[in-house]
């Protein structure tokens, strides 16, 4: 999956700014992509001069004027025909899972210091793909199903992060015991 492919989903059902992409790769998309401010403008810019989105100046007292984007034909044809396409297996880059696999020459208080910093911020997250489910349960999920069905996997997988922690804090505390007794 490319940035452009995420931009022209979330453009598919209605204009936004830059702006608007940004927080709604904090809000939605971010679950499965993230990006940057500067990439998502960066992005649009490559997708304007590539006629897959097409913009309007929106004058701003004070400020300068917002651009409103929006889908053309050509990008959503490019959409359909990425959106038909197979996605590739997704690449695992995750540095904490490394340190958890060369563990055996870290002692075990270091990583569970990090385990629980990770555990927050997955709770975190966690909160927050919730209370996004439950607001889309309020409106009714089936106007917005795929935005649902993403935050559901978002759960889920927060929640299973959560468990292998446990187990890890389980494993490295029975570790330490049988160390200091040995």
């Amino acid at each position: 999956m490319s940035l452009r492919h995420a931009i022209l989903v979330l453009l598919q059902d209605q204009e936004a700014s830059g702006y608007d992409l940004a927080r709604e790769f904090a809000n939605s998309i971010g679950l499965v992509w993230n990006a940057t401010h500067q990439q998502i403008y960066l992005e649009l810019g490559k997708l304007n001069d590539q006629h897959m989105v097409k913009f309007r100046h929106i004058p701003q007292d004070g400020k300068p004027d917002k651009k409103l984007y929006r889908i053309t034909e050509e990008g959503r044809d490019e959409l359909i025909r990425w959106l038909r396409k197979p996605a590739a297996p997704p690449r695992i880059r995750d540095a904490f899972m490394v340190k958890i696999a060369g563990g055996a020459l870290s002692d075990s208080s270091s990583i569970l210091r990090e385990l629980d910093d990770q555990a927050d911020l997955r709770r975190e997250r966690l909160h927050t793909f919730e209370a996004l489910a439950r607001k889309l349960d309020e409106q009714g999920r089936e106007k917005d199903l795929f935005t649902y069905l993403t935050l559901r996997r978002g759960i889920l997988d927060q929640q299973a992060w959560l468990h292998w922690a446990d187990e890890v804090k389980t494993a490295l505390n029975k570790r330490e015991i049988l160390s200091t007794s040995a």
